[in-house]
């Protein structure tokens, strides 16, 4: 399975959550994909505020944004960690505030990622 929709990216999100028992609601939380951005980073954690809620008419709080010139050409284990990355910024009470990069848990992402059965999402590109 390649990762290049937003829905695949979603799909990721939500094997990542329930296996590794991260305990997010994704249903608050948009995925979407940029196509030209100059950012370095590969994905990108937005708070949604409370009046753009409003206005928006959306029960969403967060939105992933992912970079697809930069994230298209990572493995599938290296999307993965990112995936993990951009969740860790959401508080597990998802209150709509962000979590910094001092947060614990970022230390613990590659072994997260060794429990998390990746052989199930990640196939080799030749069988």
């Amino acid at each position: 399975m390649r990762f290049t929709r937003a829905e695949d990216v979603r799909s990721m999100a939500l094997f990542l959550n329930e296996n590794l028992s991260i305990g997010l609601d994704l249903g608050k939380v948009e995925f979407i994909r940029s196509y030209g951005s100059r950012s370095r980073a590969y994905a990108r954690t937005f708070s949604l505020p409370s009046q753009w809620r409003y206005v928006l008419n959306t029960d969403k709080l967060y939105v992933i944004e992912v970079i697809s010139e930069k994230f298209d050409r990572l493995s599938c284990e290296d999307k993965a960690y990112v995936v993990i990355h951009e969740l860790m910024h959401i508080p597990t009470k998802m209150t709509g505030g962000l979590r910094n990069h001092s947060y614990a848990g970022f230390r613990r992402i590659r072994a997260l990622l060794k429990k998390a059965n990746l052989s199930s999402i990640c196939r080799p590109a030749y069988p």
